[in-house]
């Protein structure tokens, strides 16, 4: 029988909505089984979990949609945008937020228009090759040995972190680059090792170390800049979350050095994949003058992000006033069709749920009630021992959950209510948890940019693990020993409730 009929035989033994599933490209018994699921868990919560004072039936709603959605992220029972577009649905139909216009209050934040607009311009510079320019144009001057083309690698990650607002669209980005490398080395030893560290850290571990830098890096930030400008009124501006996080790039040389020491790379050539970089960057010949316009668009952008405390005009009107500049009729030849189909939308609409759901959580005193809960297991050990244990615990709890976006706004609002019931500045105290979140990395799907780099099957998920959960437990002792005190300096000292 051939290949072509047996597949058709087996289609048609499955029922149609299974039949359905394969052909979009789901796992139908982890798709299906937990769309169901889901829904279980929603009515069973809105249903028989009681009320109280603390508690109210607004805040229960609240609590059932995040079980739903919670669900539906780790089993993809819906499309995450579809969720993100959901999230605001129920939180209407439960009563929580009855008004519409609350519940899509996430869709139309700033911060939800900056993304968009940086979403769109990311897709211009890939429609363009300014993107896939300028990190050739980097990696084409390392010299030949690997421990040289991964510090080249990770500045143009950082680089792109500024130009690509998406963990996954920049681990994207980098994927065909890497593999192409990986492609000239052989099978000996310290190749084979080479190229599962090429893998790991020049896809995914990459553009998770440059996240947390650039505020439009990566969407996390986005959600704990607005949850922090909204309830501590900290007026945290483009400009100003790069001079809290700077001391970040710190972590850059620590990486560096576990993964050398790690795949024992400090002597391993890498002339061959240093010669085809070269190459794809002379193909590419010289600037033209489309990507020198679309640089200066964007780099007016980056500028007026910078100086917002001065100008006073938000930034997702900077941004899409941007957007606008480079769609101006024969400044570029650019076809919107074509940007569109690069602009990533779906991440777009699964940030606005999310930022609908933390103003839920919110509105409804439901965060509140969580932090309370939480608050009463950790144990007294002063400031500096509960949030080691508050950010190994969340570790924990993470383990669970693909989505770093999911995670976040889920966390973000009861992480925020916990710091003034443990005595700590809520600023320093959210961030310290929730940026830790960006280095979750002990498996390779709590971060989606490392779960694409697995999918190169350059290394196996024991090879992660053993690689992985140092980093993380390095971030715990970066963020504990050199970001507080740098955040303590700059006027948010943890140990001081705020």
């Amino acid at each position: 029988m051939s290949i072509p009929q047996r597949k058709n035989d087996e289609a048609g033994k499955r029922l149609w909505f299974t039949n359905n599933a394969f052909e979009a490209g789901l796992s139908p018994r982890t798709s299906i089984i937990g769309f169901i699921l889901a829904w279980f868990i929603f009515f069973g919560i809105f249903q028989f979990v009681p009320i109280s004072k603390a508690f109210s039936p607004a805040a229960r709603a609240v609590l059932a949609t995040t079980g739903w959605v919670i669900v539906i992220w780790i089993t993809d029972g819906l499309p995450k945008s579809i969720s993100g577009l959901m999230i605001p649905v129920l939180l209407v139909l439960t009563g929580s937020l009855p008004k519409p216009a609350d519940a899509f209050n996430g869709f139309t934040s700033n911060e939800a228009f900056l993304c968009l607009g940086a979403f769109i311009l990311a897709a211009v510079m890939q429609v363009t090759g300014v993107d896939k320019r300028i990190a050739l144009t980097i990696l084409s001057k390392v010299k030949p040995k690997i421990p040289n083309l991964l510090s080249g690698i990770f500045v143009a990650h950082v680089i792109s972190a500024l130009l690509v607002p998406a963990t996954v669209a920049r681990a994207g980005m980098y994927l065909p680059i890497v593999q192409g490398v990986n492609r000239l080395l052989g099978d000996t030893p310290e190749e084979k090792r080479a190229r599962k560290a090429l893998a790991m850290a020049g896809i995914g571990f990459g553009a998770v170390y440059a996240a947390p830098v650039f505020m439009t890096g990566h969407m996390p930030n986005v959600i704990m800049t607005n949850i922090l400008n909204s309830k501590a009124h900290a007026g945290i501006t483009w400009g100003g979350w790069l001079w809290i996080h700077w001391p970040m790039l710190g972590m850059f040389p620590m990486m560096w050095w576990w993964i050398v020491r790690s795949f024992k790379l400090k002597n391993v050539d890498v002339s061959g994949g240093t010669q085809k970089i070269k190459e794809e960057h002379q193909k590419l010949g010289p600037v033209s003058a489309t990507e020198w316009t679309v640089l200066a668009c964007f780099l007016i952008a980056v500028v007026l992000w910078a100086t917002g405390s001065f100008h006073k005009i938000n930034t997702g009107i900077v941004t899409l006033l941007a957007v606008g500049i480079v769609f101006i009729p024969g400044l570029l030849p650019l076809n919107w069709k074509n940007v569109q189909q690069k602009t990533i939308w779906g991440t777009w609409f699964l940030l606005a749920g999310a930022l609908s759901l933390v103003t839920a959580f919110d509105k409804t005193g439901l965060d509140k009630f969580l932090a309370t809960q939480m608050v009463n297991l950790v144990p007294a050990w002063g400031w500096f021992g509960i949030l080691i244990f508050i950010m190994v615990m969340v570790q924990v709890l993470r383990l669970g959950i693909i989505s770093n976006v999911g995670a976040v706004t889920l966390m973000a609002p009861i992480v925020f209510a916990m710091a003034p019931l443990l005595k700590m500045n809520s600023v320093a105290f959210t961030l310290a948890i929730l940026n830790l979140d960006t280095y979750a990395m002990i498996l390779p799907m709590e971060v989606t940019a490392c779960l694409v780099a697995y999918g190169s099957e350059e290394f196996s998920f024991k090879e992660f693990m053993k690689t992985g959960t140092p980093l993380t437990l390095l971030a715990i002792l970066y963020i504990s020993i050199v970001m507080v005190p740098w955040w303590a300096l700059i006027g948010y000292p943890i140990w001081k409730p705020f």
